[in-house]
């Protein structure tokens, strides 16, 4: 056999492994995770909101992601299901910001004068 021929070979072999074949199994992942929401599920969007599922669709889900705060997008954007570790971190942040400090009042300047505008002759 000629030797580029076994390297062109190996080549492919090698982008299989490596390239070709964890796209698919991350793909499978995420067509299951897809299918296997359910009401109650807390996931993450891809634009990285976090809410529950409160109802679904064939291609909408829609998130309640506060106390009567409901928003409704699309099923290929929810990114990962959230795990009760996450969950647990989230219900243990504080709710509300602190406020935060006011700024002072910047200084008024005095009106500048006006400039004399150049007149010009032809």
């Amino acid at each position: 056999m000629d030797p580029i021929f076994i390297f062109f070979l190996v080549m492919l072999v090698f982008l299989y492994l490596l390239l070709i074949r964890p796209q698919r199994q991350q793909a499978k992942r995420m067509q299951e995770l897809l299918q296997n929401l359910q009401v109650g599920d807390e996931v993450i969007t891809a634009g990285g909101i976090y809410g529950e599922v409160t109802d679904l669709d064939d291609e909408r889900v829609q998130l309640e992601i506060d106390a009567d705060v409901k928003i409704a997008v699309a099923r290929r954007a929810i990114a990962s299901k959230v795990t009760s570790e996450e969950s647990a971190a989230m219900a243990d942040e504080p709710e509300e910001a602190p406020e935060p400090e006011t700024a002072p009042e910047p200084e008024t300047l005095e009106d500048p004068e006006p400039v004399a505008e150049e007149q010009t002759s032809r």
